[in-house]
């Protein structure tokens, strides 16, 4: 009886490896396609959009497109002693690699012999890289030891699910998003402009800073949030072009609508 249960066993064995192969066939040759492209479309997010607290040595996040969808997300945040880089990688829509690395800041000399961090060309510690497939890891590859004190990352789908949201939502809404930049005029109560800059709204009370938002748009309808305010304003885009904007208070409907003119240097 050990025979056919045996037999069954290995070619279950035999099938599941073939298969693995086939997947990791296919996710490399997609991993290939998208490095290969050369003029993708980039889109940035905000430090504050992604990040809890600022970085002490910068941070940047992009996305890359290409044919309407995103391919790429590149992460980098520069923390005190180390440098973390996340590459994420799409095929039609669903996250299928990632190559997670921490890097450290070598000492070098500066003008005055002194020694000093550099911080433009870390060196990789320790470098992890994760294949997917319908959002589980079929294949991982990790080598080096991770940086002492860094806690190490692996909540790649659902971090990746929620960084595609807002990329994508910039790219959709892209032409809006590029109207919007600048500082506009109140025509209705002087003094009380606003400023766009990226997805980052700044008010102005009287001419001087009163609060920041951040800026998500969606169907003509523009919410504004801050972890201060604990509450999302919205407002109805009635019109924009490049010098005019008129948005409608739907917190208070019944209220004349708000009309701005581009500033101009």
């Amino acid at each position: 009886m050990k025979s056919p249960i045996l037999f069954i066993m290995l070619l279950c064995s035999c099938y599941n490896f073939a298969q693995q192969q086939t997947t990791m066939s296919t996710i490399n040759d997609q991993i290939e396609i998208i490095n290969s492209y050369m003029e993708s479309d980039i889109f940035f997010l905000d430090p504050e959009e992604f990040l809890s607290q600022a970085a002490d040595h910068g941070a940047e996040l992009k996305g890359y497109y290409e044919h309407g969808r995103l391919k790429k997300i590149v992460r980098k945040v520069g923390m005190p002693t180390t440098m973390e880089v996340t590459v994420f990688y799409f095929w039609n829509d669903q996250l299928i690699h990632v190559v997670y690395m921490q890097q450290s800041y070598p000492n070098t000399k500066n003008d005055l012999g002194q020694t000093i961090k550099d911080y433009d060309n870390p060196i990789t510690k320790y470098n992890a890289k994760y294949y997917f497939n319908n959002g589980k890891v079929v294949k991982k590859d990790i080598k080096g030891t991770p940086i002492k004190d860094m806690k190490l990352t692996r909540e790649f789908v659902r971090y990746s699910t929620r960084m595609k949201k807002l990329l994508d939502n910039k790219y959709m809404n892209k032409h809006t998003y590029e109207m919007l930049q600048g500082r506009w005029e109140n025509l209705i109560m002087p003094g009380e402009d606003v400023l766009f800059q990226e997805t980052i709204k700044i008010s102005f009370r009287e001419g001087r800073y009163f609060k920041k938002q951040k800026v998500k748009i969606n169907d003509g309808i523009m919410y504004c949030s801050s972890p201060k305010d604990k509450y999302v304003y919205k407002y109805k885009i009635h019109s924009l072009s490049y010098t005019d904007l008129m948005l409608e208070d739907l917190q208070n409907p019944s209220a004349d609508l708000f009309m701005y003119k581009k500033v101009t240097e």
